[in-house]
């Protein structure tokens, strides 16, 4: 997702969480919902979105333990890799990705020489694929002119997997895991 439509999105689910209704267990509830959201975005791997929603709960719920702890680790995590590796991911931009009928795990191969070509050597991504079974299945794949978040994105998502940014690396899992 572009970072302004991330944002855009981190915004409207606040103010759908904030307009919900009011009184004490209306506020308690939108709170609840916006720590989920932050959650679901922190196990994702997207800290950037994490932080985001529970930096909002933290501001209405400052003693909110699990947000407390959360947050911590996200701070930590984004301080040591200076910036999220899908923020650095989303600065390559790849001309043209040909793949016909090639592994999941050739994809990956491919995606590594061409992100490293269109960052002139400063970008070599790191793939961790969890499940085996992923790397045999194939894919075909036609795009031009797309940030390399987006191809991972569509890599996994033809392979019915999920992309997963941890701190070095994206690992490809299982969608429903």
């Amino acid at each position: 997702m572009k970072p302004y439509l991330n944002r855009i999105g981190v915004r409207l689910a606040f103010i759908l969480v904030m307009g919900a209704g009011s009184g004490a267990v209306r506020a308690a509830d939108n709170i609840e919902n916006l720590f989920q959201m932050g959650r679901a975005a922190y196990y994702k791997g997207d800290l950037e979105q994490a932080h985001q929603l529970l930096s909002m709960v933290e501001q209405q719920a400052p003693k909110h333990q699990e947000t407390r702890i959360l947050l911590m680790d996200v701070r930590t995590k984004l301080k040591a890799t200076g910036s999220s590796l899908k923020k650095k991911y989303e600065g390559v931009k790849i001309t043209k990705i040909e793949f016909a009928d090639v592994t999941v795990e050739e994809a990956l191969d491919g995606l590594r020489v061409l992100s490293k070509n269109a960052s002139q050597g400063k970008i070599v991504p790191n793939f961790i694929v969890a499940d085996q079974a992923l790397k045999t299945k194939t894919l075909s794949l036609s795009l031009t002119d797309i940030p390399l978040t987006q191809a991972i994105d569509y890599v996994a998502r033809i392979a019915g997997a999920k992309a997963s940014y941890d701190q070095h690396a994206v690992v490809f899992g299982p969608a429903g895991g």
